[in-house]
């Protein structure tokens, strides 16, 4: 029988690119969940949401590791990458999607440009209920 490894490095909660990203939307002034479950069933979370106006932004950070890139960039797992994604569009979600290289060279940009947008969605929310 095999036992756990009781000297394994736990997986940190989110990598290092997601705790990059979260620091610059922290210093645009962008609140946004970390690690959300949008669906009732499956057990789906997306790296970063701004539930109140459905705009959340994906991460796959594995495109320059050896052997072909990380999980997201693999058949199966690819696959299930781009069910996840669709999901949450056709449940009415704008979806970022970036690599790990463009976090690396634009992060503020890219924090910028998110909260530009829900920004965008807040008002035409606003402006949809006063009119």
């Amino acid at each position: 029988m095999a036992t756990k490894n009781r000297y394994a490095i736990p997986k940190p909660e989110k990598s290092p690119l997601e705790a990059m990203f979260a620091l610059a939307l922290k210093e645009v002034g962008c609140e946004m969940v970390q690690q959300y479950e949008f669906h009732p069933t499956r057990k789906w979370k997306l790296d970063f949401a701004h539930p109140a106006t459905l705009v959340s932004l994906e991460i796959d950070g594995g495109e320059f590791m050896k052997k072909g890139g990380g999980a997201h960039n693999r058949g199966v797992r690819m696959a299930e990458c781009f069910e996840k994604r669709n999901t949450a569009i056709l449940r009415g979600w704008d979806v970022f999607q970036l690599t790990g290289a463009m976090v690396k060279k634009d992060c503020m940009l890219w924090a910028r440009l998110v909260r530009a947008h829900i920004d965008a969605k807040l008002k035409e929310n606003h402006n949809a209920t006063t009119t």
